[in-house]
């Protein structure tokens, strides 16, 4: 899902919050998260691409499919899951702001991210970490040939 998609769904989400909690705080955070978990697809590139960054060439290594090694450690149901059970042992505004926004980007990304790259289809699996984790972050385990 690109930015430009995570942008609008979040500022309609930023928007239901607000409109039903008056909670300016939990509405932000919502809104922040929602644009910007994706922050570590830079920190991936960094690590993997070799590459000077520049905006042109990092969108072109992700949307391209350059890649052969992601981590995102921030794309993950687990760790949605481990938020979940914080935001319950410690409410507060903006953590659940957070977690909303969370859960919106990961909807988004798993139901608009499968047929993204021309060559592959990302896997189904691909959003939970210990299916990453467990193919060693490898493009060859995440993603199958198109046909």
């Amino acid at each position: 899902m690109n930015t430009k998609a995570h942008t609008i769904a979040s500022v309609a989400l930023a928007t239901g919050i607000y409109a039903t909690t008056s909670s300016v705080a939990m509405a932000s955070s919502a809104l922040i998260v929602g644009i910007f978990l994706d922050l570590d697809h830079i920190i991936d590139f960094f690590i993997f691409s070799g590459e000077h960054f520049s905006i042109k060439g990092f969108t072109s290594w992700c949307y391209e499919g350059r890649w052969n090694k992601l981590i995102l450690m921030f794309h993950s149901y687990e760790l949605f899951v481990l938020y979940s059970f914080m935001v319950y042992k410690y409410p507060n505004p903006i953590l659940i702001g957070i977690l909303c926004g969370m859960g919106l980007h990961l909807i988004l990304d798993q139901t608009g991210n499968r047929h993204l790259i021309k060559a592959f289809t990302i896997s189904k699996w691909f959003y939970f970490f210990t299916f990453r984790a467990w193919g060693g972050f490898h493009k060859d385990w995440l993603s199958t040939p198109k046909i």
